[in-house]
């Protein structure tokens, strides 16, 4: 048996939860915001119950691996390079060349092949990061960028 299932959604209020819970900033609502292009969801075949997240979004005018989360009882089983590879294929079918994330796991993002970009010379991806009271103080992002 698949130890998960992934499938493309619209159902952004479980994945607003989780990119919430995991301290992304993102408000928790029904709704989707208008820049995010796709959305999808890791299941646990058995139970259903949601156990990661990614998003595809238009940032600032430019193509982002928007959000992107692991359940934290699921960390470090490698299902964050799962979804990452979920938008980096549906990128790729959609002839982008490059995608920008803003990282609050740089180190992680740099294994994953990222380049670390200057902040003020990027395009302004950081939907709450900019003004968010934990940067700076818990939570060091570094906008990146990984070429396709």
């Amino acid at each position: 048996m698949e130890e998960y299932i992934i499938r493309e959604t619209d159902d952004f209020l479980s994945l607003s939860t989780l990119f919430n819970q995991s301290g992304m900033g993102v408000k928790i609502e029904e709704r989707m915001p208008e820049r995010i292009l796709k959305m999808w969801r890791m299941d646990d075949p058995v139970t259903g119950e949601l156990m990661a997240a990614s998003t595809l979004e238009i940032r600032d005018g430019v193509y982002s691996l928007g959000d992107i989360a692991v359940r934290e009882d699921l960390h470090r089983r490698g299902y964050g390079r799962v979804m990452q590879a979920q938008v980096f294929n549906e990128a790729r079918g959609l002839g982008i060349k490059e995608l920008w994330a803003c990282a609050k796991e740089p180190a992680y993002y740099l294994r994953c092949g990222w380049e670390k970009m200057v902040w003020d010379e990027s395009p302004n991806i950081a939907v709450y990061c900019s003004s968010c009271g934990k940067r700076g103080v818990t939570c060091h992002p570094e906008i990146m960028r990984y070429t396709l």
